[in-house]
């Protein structure tokens, strides 16, 4: 289910640019490197705070049928 759900976010482009996770290689790792290029103020020497959240537990507690909603208003229907 994962490799044909990673195929059709793909196919149609639905993932952001800034998503991490299920992209090829990307990772926290590369998040953090994207956050560091993008905040000025470290060239300044003045503090900046980033908010990085582990959402992996989150769909254990989702709604299915909001999911299940939402995915159907991108085009992922069927079994």
């Amino acid at each position: 289910m994962y490799n044909r759900l990673l195929c059709f976010l793909k196919k149609f482009n639905i993932l952001t640019d800034e998503q991490n996770r299920f992209r090829d290689n990307k990772s926290t790792m590369t998040a953090c490197h994207t956050f560091i290029e993008k905040v000025q103020a470290l060239d300044n020497n003045l503090q900046a705070i980033g908010i990085f959240l582990d959402l992996t537990k989150a769909y254990d507690v989702i709604n299915h049928d909001i999911l299940l909603h939402k995915l159907e208003s991108y085009g992922v229907r069927g079994l």
